[in-house]
C-alpha cells in the first residue's frame, strides 16, 4: 500500500470514529422524555443519568418500578359502580355516610366485607343480621335497618350453597348491610333526634354522641364479633343498662306509658357524654336533687330548687370554673327588662329595698334616680347587688359558664322554706343548693386540698367576690331524667314537670307535628311597651321612703319581697 493510500484510509477511519452513531454518551434532543424527567432539578444533568439500555453501575441509585394494580374482579367492579351511583344524600348524616362508604371500600379495593368470593354471605354477616334483629332489646326498631331479603336463610345455607347471584345483586346487598350498620350506629348513639335544642326545646342543650361513620366501618371490619361490636355502640352507663332491663321486663307492654317513659329516659342517656368524669356534680331537675359522684360512688346528696315552668333550668353539661364566696349578683338581662325597669319607672322601690346598684359598662356607679327610664334602654347598664344581708346569691356561687347564664348558688335565708316542698320549681333558672358550703368543701378539697376549716374561714373572714379558680376538670351535668333505678333495683319515677319526656316520646314515635316547642329562651330580650311595663302584678308603694307593703301584710306568703316581684328567683 502506498503512502497516499495509507493516508486516505486513516482519514476515513477518523471520520467514522467521530460519527454520532458510535458516541459513548447518550444524546438527547431538547424536550425528550429523559430531559423532561430531570426538569426542575437544578443539580441534575445528563452527565448524572446512566446510559439508557445499559445496566446501572454499583454506584448508581436503584430505580423503583411500581407494578400496575391488578384489574378489579367483576364483583369488585360492580361494587365500585354501585357505590358511585349512591344518591348524594338529603342531610349531613347521609352525605357523611356516603363519603365514608366510598372511602372505606376504595381502601379495600372494593372487596366485599359481608360476602365471600363465591358470592355467599359470610358468618360475620349472619352474626350482624341476628343482632340487628334483636334491636328492640335496646329500644330500637329492627324495621329501621333495611337488610337484604332472606339474608338469614342464605347465611344458614352458605356452607352447602354456591352463590348464584350476579355481581350487581351482591354489590347491592353489600351496600345495604353496611348502610344498616351505619344507621344502627347512629341510632344507638341517639341519632334519631339529631338536634334536641332545635327540634324539641331550646332548654334541651344536648346532642347525640355520634361516632364518625368511618370509625364504625373500620371497627366492624376489624372484629370477628360484629354482634358484640353493635352492642358496644350503646351507652355503657350503669343507669342506661338498668333502665334497659326494666324495659325488657315490659316486653309484652311496649306501648304502655311506663315503657314509653323508660324509652324516653334511655334516649337521653344516648345524649350524655361517654365519660361523665371521675368526679362530677349531677343535678337532676325533675328529682330536684343534686349528687356529687366520685369514682362511681355518690359522696353527697342534697336538695335543689330549679326554674319555674316559664323560666326553666336548662339541660346541658359544662365544666366548673370558679367558686365565689360572698358573690355580687349581676342581674340577668331578662330580669332587668321585665322586672327592674317597670320598678324604676314607678320610682325604683326595688333598687332601694334590695340595695341594687346601677353601673355602666366600665363598672362605674351611675345614679339611677337621675335617669328618665321612659326614654332609656336599661340594657346599656348593669344592675348589680353587692353581697350583703339581703343577697339573693347567698354566701357562695358555683360558676360553669354557658350561653344559658345559670349558676348553682346559696339561697336567701327567708327563702329556704322552698327546700321543704315536694315540687321545687321556684327560681329564674338557676339552681339553689341546700347546704352549699358543704358542696364547696368537697370540691375545694378535691381541687386544692383545702380542709373544711379553710373553706369556712373563706366564708367568714374573706371579702366580697372571693374567687377560687377550679383547675381540676369537674363536669356539672344538668339532666332531666324522670326515671332512675336505684342500687336496690327499684324504679323511681318523677313528674315530667317541663314536658321534655313527652316531647322525646312524640319524637321517637315520629309525631313531630304534635311537639310544642314553646319560646326560645335564648332569644334576645326585647323591651316591652311602656304601657305594659307600667302594669304591675303586685301592689307596690314606690314612694321614696316607704318600703313595699304587700308582702309584709300577707301572712300566708312565706317568701320575701324579691320572690313576689321576681317570681321567686
Amino acid at each position: 500500500m502506498t503512502g497516499r493510500a495509507v493516508f486516505v484510509l486513516f482519514i476515513l477511519s477518523a471520520m467514522a470514529f467521530a460519527s454520532p452513531g458510535f458516541s459513548q454518551e447518550q444524546q438527547t434532543e431538547p424536550g425528550s422524555p429523559v430531559e423532561a424527567a430531570l426538569e426542575g432539578d437544578s443539580a441534575a444533568s445528563t452527565e448524572d443519568a446512566p446510559a439508557i439500555g445499559l445496566p446501572p453501575s454499583e454506584n448508581s441509585p436503584a430505580v423503583e418500578v411500581t407494578a400496575a394494580p391488578a384489574p378489579l374482579t367483576p364483583q369488585a367492579e360492580a361494587l365500585r359502580k354501585a357505590l358511585l351511583a349512591l344518591p348524594a344524600g338529603a342531610d349531613d348524616e347521609e352525605r357523611n355516610e356516603r363519603a365514608a362508604l366510598l372511602s372505606f371500600y376504595e381502601t379495600r379495593r372494593y372487596a366485599p366485607l359481608w360476602f365471600a368470593a363465591s358470592g355467599v354471605p359470610t358468618p360475620k354477616a349472619g352474626s350482624l343480621a341476628a343482632e340487628i334483629a334483636r334491636a328492640a332489646d335496646y329500644g330500637l326498631a329492627p324495621s329501621d335497618f333495611a337488610l337484604p331479603a332472606g339474608l338469614d336463610q342464605r347465611v344458614q345455607t352458605a356452607a352447602t350453597h354456591v352463590g348464584d347471584q350476579k355481581p350487581e345483586a351482591i354489590a347491592s346487598d353489600e351496600i345495604d348491610i353496611s348502610r344498616a350498620v351505619l344507621k344502627y350506629g347512629r341510632f344507638a348513639r341517639g341519632g334519631r333526634i339529631t338536634n334536641p335544642s332545635e327540634q324539641l326545646s331550646s332548654y334541651l342543650d344536648r346532642r347525640p354522641q355520634l361516632l364518625k361513620p368511618e370509625a364504625i366501618l373500620d371497627g366492624v371490619a376489624a372484629t370477628d364479633e360484629p354482634d358484640a361490636y353493635l352492642r358496644g355502640l350503646h351507652p355503657q352507663h350503669v343507669q342506661f343498662e338498668r333502665l334497659r332491663q326494666k324495659y325488657l321486663a315490659l316486653r309484652d307492654k311496649k306501648q304502655s306509658a311506663e315503657a314509653k317513659r323508660l324509652l324516653a329516659n334511655m334516649e337521653q342517656w344516648r345524649w350524655m357524654p361517654a365519660d361523665l368524669g371521675d368526679l362530677y356534680v349531677w343535678n337532676n331537675i325533675p328529682e330536684y336533687t343534686q349528687r356529687v359522684v366520685k369514682n362511681g360512688e355518690v359522696v353527697r346528696k342534697e336538695r335543689i330548687v330549679t326554674g319555674q315552668l316559664d323560666k326553666q333550668t336548662p339541660v346541658f353539661t359544662r365544666t366548673l370554673k370558679k367558686i365565689t364566696f360572698k358573690p355580687t349578683w349581676i342581674v340577668p338581662e331578662s330580669i332587668k327588662v321585665r322586672e327592674i325597669l317597670p320598678s324604676l319607672q314607678r320610682g325604683g322601690g326595688m333598687m332601694r329595698e334590695w340595695q341594687l346598684e346601677l353601673r355602666d359598662k366600665d363598672g362605674q356607679t351611675v345614679d339611677w334616680r337621675r335617669i328618665n327610664w321612659y326614654r332609656t334602654d336599661i340594657r346599656i347598664f348593669n344592675v348589680v347587688q353587692p353581697n350583703g344581708a339581703k343577697s339573693v346569691m347567698g354566701k357562695v356561687k358555683f360558676s360553669f359558664p354557658s350561653q344559658h347564664t345559670v349558676f348553682m348558688h346559696d339561697a336567701y335565708p327567708p327563702d329556704k322554706w322552698m327546700f321543704n316542698k315536694a315540687r321545687r320549681t321556684y327560681s329564674h333558672g338557676c339552681m339553689r343548693v341546700q347546704n352549699p358550703i358543704g358542696l364547696a368543701e368537697i370540691l375545694l378539697k378535691e381541687d386544692k386540698g383545702f380542709e373544711a376549716a379553710q373553706v369556712r374561714d373563706a366564708v367568714r373572714t374573706g371579702g366580697n367576690d372571693n374567687e377560687f379558680d377550679i383547675e381540676r376538670r369537674i363536669p356539672i351535668h344538668m339532666t332531666y331524667f324522670t326515671a332512675l333505678v336505684g342500687d336496690d333495683g327499684k324504679l323511681h319515677t318523677f313528674p315530667d314537670v317541663y314536658g321534655h319526656e313527652r316531647r322525646i316520646t312524640l319524637a321517637l314515635e315520629g309525631k313531630w307535628s304534635q311537639i310544642s316547642r314553646g319560646k326560645d329562651h335564648l332569644a334576645p330580650v326585647e323591651l316591652q311597651m311602656v304601657s305594659e311595663q307600667r302594669r304591675s302584678r303586685y301592689a307596690e308603694d314606690d314612694s321614696a321612703d316607704a318600703p313595699p307593703r304587700v308582702w309584709r301584710n300577707n301572712a300566708s306568703f312565706r317568701g320575701g319581697f324579691l320572690d313576689s316581684l321576681f317570681g321567686r328567683w
